[in-house]
């Protein structure tokens, strides 16, 4: 295949094959982490004659055109998994301008199984467009309450996460922004943790699943969502916080593998923008 000119406007350190090659003015594709937050410069390179291919830049995030009825304009999406790809077609996308890639980032996290004389539950704080300060303070203090006699207590937080940790309760920062090893590093963190607890999956709480650890959701949307903020999809069932939760498995309600399927080559991908998109 002849050499093809690509840029990436990267999010989160999602983009997992071959750094770009071509400045945006230069490139043939410019692969995107989104497309209805950029429609202008979307629309841009659509009229320079360029392909636009979005990635999906965190698990669960093409569920947005279905579930908040987001607006789609790019040429073509490389879904996780089959589950995305049905959801997009749902939405009206048609096939041929889908292609299901998987994600590089997902692949060969390595955990470590750590024997803890006392359970180990990490709270994945919620960070949100707005303060949600109270709702994770209140969520990690339940937490404390009904399991800190029995559990070492965790929160995981972020640059954006506004939480007040009480004392005895350990914390957990981690850099999403250009971090090439963010996921690997996820990972080997989780080692040390037996539980997590999550308000609503993200992709940190689908690398806990990906490596087996025991996940429960235990904030609904009604809790911490304004009444014009976008819905999220579920794929844990609401739990209460209690402490049956340190000894039993967690329930999921879809299958992972069709969640994330094998990764493909960029070469791969490549050849079906410049074969298959129109």
């Amino acid at each position: 295949m002849r050499d093809v000119k690509y840029e990436v406007i990267d999010h989160h350190s999602m983009w997992s094959w071959d750094p770009p090659n071509a400045p945006e003015e230069q490139a043939e594709i410019v692969f995107v982490w989104n497309d209805f937050t950029m429609e202008g410069s979307v629309k841009r390179w659509q009229k320079e004659g360029k392909k636009v291919i979005v990635f999906e830049h965190g698990w669960n995030s093409f569920f947005d055109y279905e579930v908040n009825k987001k607006p789609y304009m790019a040429d073509g999406y490389l879904a996780l998994g089959e589950n995305s790809k049905a959801s997009l077609m749902r939405c009206g996308i048609p096939e041929d301008k889908i292609l299901v890639a998987g994600n590089r980032n997902f692949e060969n996290l390595k955990s470590q199984k750590k024997e803890h004389e006392r359970p180990r539950v990490l709270y994945t704080a919620l960070h949100w467009f707005s303060d949600r300060t109270v709702y994770n303070s209140d969520k990690l203090k339940e937490i404390v309450r009904v399991l800190g006699l029995s559990a070492d207590i965790t929160v995981k937080t972020m640059s954006n996460t506004r939480i007040n940790i009480p004392n005895g309760v350990g914390a957990w920062f981690t850099n999403v922004h250009s971090n090439r090893n963010l996921f690997k590093e996820i990972a080997q963190g989780l080692s040390d943790y037996d539980i997590v607890l999550t308000p609503k999956e993200s992709t940190f709480d689908f690398i806990a699943l990906l490596i087996g650890k025991e996940v429960f959701r235990v904030g609904h949307g009604e809790e911490y969502r304004g009444a014009k903020e976008d819905k999220t999809r579920n794929i844990l069932p609401l739990s209460e916080i209690s402490p049956d939760l340190l000894t039993r498995e967690g329930e999921l309600l879809v299958d992972l593998k069709d969640e994330l399927s094998p990764s493909l080559d960029l070469e791969q991908v490549l050849e079906w923008v410049l074969k298959g998109v129109v």
